[in-house]
């Protein structure tokens, strides 16, 4: 297992590198990774040096020991996804949860559609398989309270520090009620794509 980044290089830049970057090193702390700052910062200065121009999908990994490796492809272009409803596996490590490592077994699906939108078994509304959810309603953002059930998006902590998004728990059920009545729009946010409009399939 190896724990990982998931960024926006753009135009030579890595928004919100700042969060990648101490969410990759408390993973690291949590799970008893070795982690040296010097390697990861050579790794991404290499990077946004070999590609400043254009839009990619970087992907920075971490073993156990400590090494740090990379991959980098092209993004393509694609601001609206659909998803379905999937209930999360109550049995899973929080560690795997919390963290974002490489055992994604919990996150499987059948790619009926794009994503999934886990909720927990007493009807908590979760996240997506790929980001956090952001339901918007009467013109404000919300998003589920961390309870140590999902992970902690750093396009999410951004928003949350500069105001633009709220905390609050919805229902599976109540949520189909709003989406029905229109009365909400569904969002999946996380660093690579920012914010990307949701189809729900009830």
């Amino acid at each position: 297992m190896q724990l990982f980044e998931t960024m926006r290089l753009e135009e030579g830049k890595i928004p919100r590198l700042r969060y990648h970057y101490e969410r990759l090193s408390q993973a690291c702390e949590d799970l008893n990774f070795q982690f040296d700052a010097n390697e990861w910062q050579e790794e991404i200065e290499g990077l946004k040096s070999h590609y400043p121009n254009g839009v990619w999908r970087l992907k920075v990994l971490v073993n156990d020991q400590g090494e740090v490796t990379s991959e980098i492809a092209e993004l393509p272009t694609k601001s609206r996804f659909s998803a379905q409803f999937q209930l999360s596996q109550s049995s899973v490590d929080t560690s795997v949860v919390m963290h974002k490592t490489t055992d994604r077994r919990h996150l499987a699906h059948d790619h009926q559609t794009d994503l999934i939108l886990l909720y927990r078994s007493d009807g908590k509304i979760l996240e997506f398989d790929i980001g956090n959810v952001v339901i918007e309603e009467a013109g404000e953002w919300y998003t589920p309270a961390d309870e140590n059930d999902l992970l902690k998006g750093c396009k999410r902590r951004e928003l949350l520090a500069s105001g633009q998004l709220q905390i609050k728990d919805y229902q599976k059920e109540e949520l189909i009620e709003k989406l029905r009545a229109q009365r909400v729009k569904v969002y999946m946010i996380n660093s690579l794509r920012e914010v990307a409009e949701v189809d729900i399939h009830l």
